[in-house]
């Protein structure tokens, strides 16, 4: 609940005359001050001042006053509050650093941060804060403190703007290594707190704080808070970069109508293009989401540069629930394509990135499912990317240097687009490094393979975009040729990918990107492909393609993956069978080859269904037609390469024709 200070007269005017103050507390006592508002910290104890009594004293002080700590003895000194602290009402530094013998921290994957000056809230009440900063607190900066134990919120933010909140642990002792966790958020910008501009963290070491061991979320900002920045933080970690400290929920939540607000960074943001990305926060361990984006957001929130669902190293599984999820948002941008700027998502229990009831997303050059480096394997046990009931218009990949992901290892899907509920659609998946996951690369529903229809009529996941056929694929410099059904004159993309093997569906990932051509479907919905990419493919290796409508953004899954091979022989024997729906051979059916310069041959089938052509010649495209009374068959266009005798024409179920 939102508190009300209520000042007098007098200390109106007294604000209006007194400048800015330093107050040094000596003493862990709690008493407050003797004669609030005489700019002098001192409690009825001659010459003793109180954090209690600092804060007073600074409440009625213009200008922005300083706290600082000279507490006789060695070791970490222990504040304990017996009652709600003041509100902070104007803006202050409370710098728990300036304790003799603390020191900030130095290292960049652990915290060697020295803090000797703990706040702990166990006698404070139930329903205590720790901090409260008020709107006319704002510009204030928290520093060095361990801040524990408070029965509800480490810090609250309520409509303070432009505050620092740094090198603190939050949750934790004063070690940075054991739970210590307030009864709810580590820091808390509450509902219609308005609060913008704020930095939690920064991009050097010593401004990093650990966040850890909180009841409900460690970082929540609720509504409307903008052009907050939360960087270089320990979010769910101990200081040793390794240990899990939970925190009971999200490690990081953003509320409605968020705005231009940054959670981690790349290596430009300390100004060093270094290669060391030290506005990274590393979001692991928690409960719930590392981090959630809730609401009517309106976009312009960006994730970038942070390991997420790991340890500092990046190779070991620290694991978040969902590594990021989105309900009711828009516009966010996951990762980025400047050095630094992906994510590492891995290692999580659940998905890596959930996306629901979310549009106009944009996740690029991340890492989902590998370790650092990209190579090695850290699963999410989920998908590594679920866009699921009513998501769209979310971009998975781009076609621009740097915009692709490696979606690997994971244990289901590498990106799945549930077909339940309102089914996702219009969402483009291009150029990303697809493979090794446990289900398929790119799923349309969730029961597998989904089957190409003719002029791609069927709705679902992304439409259930039809997958281009590819014929042969030819090494050397990569050769594709095949063919492609879906939506009459429309221009697609599709892109051809690399693999060392196939998928266990017989369907492809794609490891590697190949390259991109775009076609245009006839009136009847086809379109031919013959291309050969600069990129070699070795003999045995697998290529695989998928279609993106350049109309309506829909991806589809990835195509049946063609073996890359030499042509064995110059002529070879193709044929087949010819059946109806019900799967019985259809005899005396008339088939027809044409090969490109318009040459034909003809054959019936036997009895039984099957046909075939002898000495065909090997490396050209042939047109099959199938015709006979009372059935209709769609015409294949087939690509010889080596003997094959599995062309089969089928008659659909609702063609067989009756006169």
């Amino acid at each position: 609940m939102k508190r009300i200070f209520v000042l007098s007269i007098v200390s109106l005017l007294l604000i209006g005359t007194v400048q800015a103050a330093t107050f040094v507390v000596n003493s862990t006592n709690d008493g407050v001050d003797a004669n609030i508002g005489d700019n002098v910290c001192q409690t009825a104890a001659l010459g003793e001042c109180t954090l209690r009594a600092a804060i007073g004293e600074a409440n009625f002080s213009a200008g922005i006053d300083t706290i600082n700590f000279n507490i006789s003895g060695a070791g970490v000194k222990t504040i304990t509050p017996n009652s709600i602290l003041p509100d902070i009402l104007q803006p202050l530094i409370i710098d728990g650093y300036s304790q003799s013998g603390a020191s900030v921290n130095t290292a960049i994957t652990t915290d060697n941060a020295v803090i000797l000056i703990e706040i702990n809230g166990t006698n404070a009440g139930a329903g205590a804060n720790g901090f409260v900063l008020l709107g006319t607190a704002s510009g204030s900066t928290l520093r060095g403190l361990a801040i524990n134990r408070f029965g509800r919120v480490g810090i609250s933010l309520l409509e303070g703007d432009n505050n620092i909140i740094s090198g603190n642990f939050i949750g934790t002792d004063a070690t940075g290594l054991i739970d210590r966790g307030n009864g709810s958020v580590g820091i808390y910008s509450e509902f219609s707190a308005f609060s913008d501009g704020n930095l939690i963290g920064g991009t050097t070491p010593a401004a990093r704080n650990i966040i850890s061991g909180n009841g409900n979320a460690g970082i929540a900002f609720e509504f409307r808070g903008s052009n907050n920045l939360v960087q270089g933080n320990f979010i769910g970690l101990a200081a040793d970069g390794t240990t899990v400290l939970s925190n009971n929920n999200y490690g990081v939540g953003f509320g409605s109508f968020t705005v231009g607000t940054v959670i981690g960074g790349d290596d430009d943001d300390d100004g060093m293009a270094d290669g060391i990305v030290n506005a990274r926060n590393y979001i692991s361990g928690n409960t719930g989401n590392g981090i959630f984006i809730g609401g009517s957001g309106f976009g312009g929130i960006t994730i970038r540069g942070n390991f997420i669902g790991t340890d500092t190293s990046g190779t070991l599984s620290r694991p978040n629930n969902v590594g990021i999820g989105t309900n009711s948002a828009s516009g966010a941008i996951i990762g980025g394509t400047t050095i630094g700027a992906g994510n590492l998502i891995s290692g999580n229990t659940g998905d890596g990135i959930s996306i629901g009831f979310t549009g106009n997303m944009s996740v690029q050059g991340n890492r989902i499912g590998t370790t650092a480096d990209g190579v090695s394997a850290l699963a999410n046990t989920g998908d590594g990317v679920e866009i699921a009931t009513g998501g769209g218009n979310n971009q998975i990949g781009g076609i621009a240097a740097n915009e692709g992901n490696i979606i690997a290892f994971n244990n289901e899907d590498g990106v799945q687009i549930t077909d339940v509920g309102a089914s996702p659609i219009n969402n483009p998946i291009l150029s990303n490094a697809i493979y090794s996951n446990g289900g398929l690369g790119i799923n349309l529903s969730v029961d597998g393979v989904t089957p190409n229809d003719a002029s791609d009529a069927d709705n679902g996941g992304n439409n259930l975009q039809n997958f281009p056929v590819i014929n042969a694929a030819l090494p050397g410099s990569t050769r594709v040729i095949g063919t492609f059904n879906s939506t009459a004159s429309t221009m697609f993309r599709l892109e051809f990918f690399n693999s060392s093997t196939a998928d266990l569906s017989g369907n492809g990932e794609g490891q590697f990107f190949v390259g991109a051509i775009n076609v245009m479907t006839d009136g009847s919905g086809n379109a031919l492909f013959d291309q050969t990419f600069a990129p070699n493919s070795p003999l045995n290796s697998f290529i695989s393609a998928t279609a993106t409508n350049l109309t309506t953004n829909d991806t589809s899954e990835f195509s049946i993956a063609k073996e890359v091979l030499i042509p064995s022989a110059a002529t070879v024997t193709i044929g087949g069978r010819v059946l109806d729906a019900a799967g019985n051979g259809i005899s005396a059916a008339r088939v027809v080859m044409t090969d490109t310069n318009g040459s034909v041959r003809e054959t019936r089938t036997s009895s039984f269904g099957f046909y075939n052509f002898a000495e065909v010649a090997v490396g050209e495209n042939y047109v099959m037609t199938v015709s006979r009374k009372r059935y209709e068959f769609a015409s294949q266009i087939v690509f010889v390469a080596e003997e094959n005798n599995e062309i089969n024409f089928i008659a659909p179920l609702n063609k067989n024709i009756t006169y």
